[in-house]
């Protein structure tokens, strides 16, 4: 599908530089190592690490991607603001099936859905509103795709709620969790200024992730600011750091 490409070509290799997005600002990183961590099949469970089924033509609340081995564990979550010594970060997506499934997905869980165009009314999931949404059309089972690109920080839960708009039968939606965890050098104005100056100008190849949706990235937080050692700043103040 143009303009849609499979979440594996976007995930970035060891020394790739990259701009990380928060609503307050950018931090600037380098890959020092990744991990490729895959879930499949993970079949939608509740709290209980029950399977769920959806009625035909009926709404799930939302629910975290728990670890069905463990369902105190929400496998898409970083309980620590570093690790290693690195400050660390997930990058993926998440294919679905059946096609008759939908997928709302909030981030931070209970927040925004991603894909609401600017001028309508708040997405209601729970009326399967055909807006805002995933299904396997845009991110196929077996091939994850950027439609929805997830970036979570640590600290942060990812949710999502669900409709089967089959209005005949009972469906259990499957999902295929493709991630990467990346550990990263924070790159500071202190440390690599022409560096920085370099990324927000484009003069040297680098990745830019938003944490959250496109029209509303997630704040940084405190707490990540403070064990980062790092404070966002604009791009432009970014492109004022000597790269040119």
């Amino acid at each position: 599908m143009m303009g849609i490409r499979p979440i594996w070509e976007k995930f970035l290799q060891p020394n790739f530089l990259f701009a990380l997005e928060f609503r307050d600002g950018f931090v600037f990183g380098r890959i020092i190592r990744r991990r490729l961590c895959i879930y499949k099949p993970w079949p939608l469970i509740d709290s209980d690490g029950t399977a769920v089924t959806i009625s035909a033509g009926s709404h799930q609340a939302e629910l975290r991607f728990r670890d069905p081995r463990n369902t105190e564990d929400d496998i898409l979550y970083l309980e620590s603001s570093t690790d290693s010594g690195y400050a660390w970060i997930l990058h993926g997506s998440i294919g679905i099936k059946p096609e008759q499934i939908l997928m709302y997905p909030r981030f931070p869980e209970t927040q925004d859905t991603p894909g609401k165009f600017p001028n309508i009314d708040p997405i209601r999931p729970a009326s399967g509103d055909r807006t805002s949404y995933v299904n396997s059309l845009y991110s196929p089972y077996d091939m994850p795709t950027d439609f929805v690109e997830y970036i979570i920080p640590p600290n942060m839960h990812l949710g999502a709620e669900y409709y089967n708009t089959d209005s005949n039968l009972s469906l259990r939606p499957v999902m295929h969790l493709l991630f990467s965890v990346y550990w990263f050098q924070i790159l500071t104005p202190s440390t690599h200024r022409s560096l920085i100056g370099k990324i927000a100008n484009r003069e040297v190849p680098a990745a830019f992730l938003t944490v959250g949706w496109g029209n509303r990235p997630v704040e940084m937080g405190g707490i990540l600011r403070s064990d980062w050692k790092v404070e966002p700043i604009s791009l432009d103040d970014a492109a004022a750091l000597g790269g040119r």
